[in-house]
């Protein structure tokens, strides 16, 4: 393999499975005093979290669609100057797409994303993503 320079920016976000959405809001805001971040609808219940400058997504896990995007999946976050390059390398490179790359508004921010699966199976999301409101 080649080594070239990585277009993956840094970590996103962490998506988790719960059980119960309101247990889980209690448990993580309530008791370790994590603060909620506004959430666009989805169609799903679930909820987003800031911890330090990590994200976690909640997804209660009787919404969960099987198969799709919506398993537990981590996120990186590609550059957006590099963003269409990225696509069509990972295109060409034969990499098995869950959602062909879609754009959206979030609260004013725009936000890129794909699904791919990783050699193992993993989902993976990539995403380009500006500040979101605090």
């Amino acid at each position: 393999m080649n080594a070239k320079r990585s277009s993956i920016a840094g970590f996103s976000h962490v998506a988790i499975v719960c059980t119960n959405l309101d247990e889980a809001r209690d448990f993580y805001i309530d008791v370790l005093g994590l603060t909620e971040l506004p959430r666009p609808d989805f169609g799903i219940p679930g909820m987003w979290l800031r911890a330090g400058d990590l994200q976690l997504h909640f997804i209660e896990n009787e919404s969960m669609p099987v198969p799709g995007p919506g398993f537990p999946h981590f996120a990186l976050h590609v550059d957006g100057e590099q963003w269409d390059e990225v696509m069509n390398e990972l295109g060409e490179a034969g990499v098995s797409f869950l959602s062909a790359p879609s754009e959206r508004d979030d609260f004013g921010t725009r936000v890129r994303a794909t699904f791919v699966i990783d050699p193992s199976g993993n989902v993976v999301e990539l995403t380009d993503v500006g500040p979101l409101p605090v």
